[in-house]
């Protein structure tokens, strides 16, 4: 696969050796840790790229400014934006930007807390298809939790842009045609509203911070339904809240290692419908995918791999194809210095060729008690064997997530604990990330 990063604008990627240590599993908190951190770079809010596919949602246009919305895992006071044009086929031109805090719910952002962003020196820049660009670093002092606003103005005409569906979070854009709002403090330009992040993949901080820790994986990292409530119970189905749009995993995990003072960055690396292996989508597929979105990452640290769901769900693939491909996944990490956590696959109703599915009359169909069971689920059960037994022992994997111990039913093991569970058996609604997020050990991220 070609490589789609731009050399010339990439930082100095921090190989930190590893540090093995025993495994564990035991899903420990700590008030807080021993650090002795170093001023670096680190991610502070990141998106992987997923496709520049023309859709009513991200149709390309021309002259027409965007605000992007994004909640930061840390706090920080000298920041710089990558904007990507990773998957484009052509070039595009951003004619102004800038970084502010957001205020209030809606496109307006704090003018006292407001910077223009330059290019080597420059307000604007052309970035040139699969390649990405950093900002220069400015100085915008936020507390963490508070909301960070990225103007863009797109030059021209241009598009579809690089993407990456943001699922829970509301951004805003002028009407095409509407030219350089990104001065707007009141967002009064910003007449519509889209739930894509466009030509935007990281907000990186630096200071003196311990590294960046990323999540990889597919949709439940993505945090697809971490915006549901948690008032009904499976098999009655919940629905978003608005304005919950803080508890994907990667927002739980900030929020663990914000608690017990550890500076650590986190990096919400998971796409929708990612499978381990290749899929039939088109996809790129999560062993392609690591290098550029977890590996290459500044002050990349640890990784926390939860992927291989779409392989066993959705194709019905054995355990044994996917258990390939997450030791292929692990060793790629562990050559790159990353220690790793390996988390086990929550429960579902997975494989859908002719099994026995859940209905509105018999909710639980598929689960191992009763039977008969999906044959889905005992792939699934058998890849988390796997996880436990052998994966624990890979070169570089110092730690296992048991999610599936921390959202299984104790009455219907194949099922989450159905006020955990969003509606659909599959995601977790945002409470259950929470809990899924008590089972990783934050003391092995660092290994202190």
């Amino acid at each position: 696969m070609r490589s789609r990063f731009d050399c010339t604008t990439c930082v100095l990627i921090l190989l930190l050796p590893i540090l093995l240590s025993g495994c564990s599993n035991s899903g420990k908190t700590v008030s807080s840790i021993t650090s002795s951190p170093t001023s670096q770079w680190v991610v502070g809010w990141g998106a992987s790229p997923q496709n520049a596919l023309a859709t009513s949602s991200n149709p390309g246009g021309s002259e027409q400014s965007f605000r992007f919305i994004v909640v930061p895992t840390l706090a920080g006071s000298r920041e710089r934006v990558r904007f990507s044009n990773y998957f484009g086929a052509t070039a595009i031109s951003i004619g102004s930007a800038r970084l502010a805090i957001a205020s209030g719910s809606g496109p307006a952002i704090d003018k006292a807390h407001d910077a223009a962003l330059t290019f080597s020196g420059n307000p604007s820049v052309t970035i040139q298809p699969n390649q990405e660009v950093y900002s220069d670093p400015v100085d915008v002092s936020y507390t963490y939790g508070q909301k960070l606003a990225i103007s863009v103005y797109m030059q021209g005409s241009f598009p579809a842009l690089t993407e990456h569906d943001s699922q829970v979070e509301t951004n805003f854009t002028t009407p095409i045609g509407a030219g350089d709002a990104t001065n707007d403090s009141t967002g009064a330009s910003f007449t519509e509203t889209t739930t894509e992040w466009l030509s935007i993949s990281n907000v990186d901080v630096y200071g003196p911070y311990e590294g960046t820790v990323a999540v990889f994986g597919s949709s439940s990292v993505d945090g697809h339904n971490s915006n549901y409530g948690d008032t009904n119970s499976y098999p009655a189905a919940n629905v978003p809240v608005p304005g919950q749009d803080n508890e994907r995993p990667s927002d739980w995990l900030g929020k663990s290692l914000n608690a017990a003072a550890i500076p650590v960055g986190v990096l919400n690396a998971g796409l929708m419908g990612d499978a381990a292996g290749t899929s039939t989508s088109g996809a790129t597929s999560g062993l392609d995918r690591i290098d550029h979105d977890v590996l290459q990452q500044p002050g990349i640290k640890a990784v926390v791999i939860y992927i291989g769901g779409i392989d066993v769900r959705t194709y019905c693939l054995p355990a044994t194809t996917v258990e390939g491909t997450l030791t292929a996944i692990v060793a790629k990490a562990h050559a790159a210095g990353i220690r790793i956590i390996l988390a086990t696959l929550p429960p579902s109703e997975y494989c859908t060729t002719g099994s026995p599915l859940p209905t509105s009359d018999n909710p639980y169909a598929g689960d191992v008690n009763p039977g008969p069971e999906n044959p889905g689920s005992t792939q699934r059960r058998a890849l988390n064997a796997w996880i436990r037994e052998t994966g624990s022992q890979l070169a570089g994997v110092v730690s296992i997530a048991d999610f599936d111990a921390a959202l299984a039913d104790p009455a219907h093991p194949d099922f989450m604990i159905p006020s955990l569970n969003s509606g659909d058996n599959f995601h977790p609604n945002g409470a259950g990330y929470g809990v899924q997020n008590s089972a990783i050990d934050i003391t092995a991220i660092l290994g202190k």
